[in-house]
């Protein structure tokens, strides 16, 4: 039986996918690297799992085309926000990359999809003002760089988050995620080919983070999939927002990296505005 305790382990395991890949950069990996090796052996680990558990992972052509599209996408935003985290602390490039449900939010009403509610209308004034005061303090060319970087990231997933809804609603996301996966993975592969760019850790802590960063993101991954279908796609957002917070909290005493207090101010704007995205129908159906 999941409960929202075990949400909050497959949170933090997800945050513990940028804490390794911060160990893996600072052990003097790059991010297509990395990125690479990540991708294709949760390629992998999805596979052996799905075999094990029985999961259909039956597509039409066109779903399966699809798919592989959308993880094109998925292969730009995880690139960027990999390569954020070479210029930028991780809370940071992480609260930037949580404006995505912001995005989402606009994207959905302008294309339709969802009524206005001023309760989102506040969570999106708060989820910026937010970031605005995480990004009160000066900058490097690089750092500018980074920021840009996680922005854009943040706009890829909000991507692949409506689109997935708009061709997949209703059916099992698992098939489609392994497609997305294995195209994602796919391209990296041929970028490290093309560009030469293979550069593995040169310390033990950036092996560590990189021999455990796939098994943090697969176990974060299944975990997602199991809740979902025991607790229901809202509740489980709802307590995966545990996921910036958890990667605060890391960040210090594995990286070393901490935020300024103006900028952990805006740190509580945008997680406080992540509870506000869940819609009210949500909250009185499985509350």
């Amino acid at each position: 039986m999941v409960t929202p305790a075990h949400v909050l382990v497959f949170a933090t395991a997800f945050a513990m996918v940028g804490i390794t890949t911060g160990l893996s950069l600072e052990g003097g990996s790059t991010p297509l690297t990395i990125v690479a090796i990540r991708s294709v052996v949760v390629v992998v680990i999805f596979a052996i799992y799905f075999r094990l558990a029985g999961v259909s992972l039956a597509m039409t052509p066109r779903e399966r085309a699809i798919a592989l599209a959308i993880g094109l996408i998925l292969c730009f935003n995880n690139w960027t926000l990999n390569e954020a985290l070479g210029h930028i602390p991780l809370p940071l490039a992480i609260l930037i990359f949580y404006l995505w449900p912001a995005i989402t939010s606009i994207a959905t009403w302008l294309l339709g999809k969802e009524p206005f509610t001023w309760r989102s209308l506040f969570g999106i004034v708060l989820a910026f003002a937010g970031v605005g005061l995480a990004l009160n303090v000066e900058f490097t060319e690089a750092q500018s760089r980074g920021v840009l970087l996680a922005l854009i990231s943040a706009v890829a997933w909000s991507c692949v988050f409506v689109l997935a809804g708009q061709f997949f609603a209703g059916r099992d996301s698992r098939p489609v995620t392994l497609w997305m996966t294995v195209s994602s993975a796919t391209i990296f592969v041929i970028l490290v080919a093309v560009t030469g760019d293979w550069t593995l850790p040169t310390t033990t802590r950036g092996w560590v983070g990189l021999a455990t960063l796939p098994f943090f993101y697969a176990f974060g991954m299944i975990g997602l999939f199991v809740a979902t279908t025991s607790l229901g796609p809202m509740r489980t957002g709802f307590f995966m927002n545990f996921e910036p917070i958890a990667t605060v909290l890391l960040a210090v005493p594995i990286l070393g990296q901490r935020l300024e207090p103006i900028q952990m101010a805006g740190a509580a704007l945008v997680i406080t505005a992540l509870f506000l995205f869940r819609p009210l129908k949500a909250v009185k159906r499985e509350g």
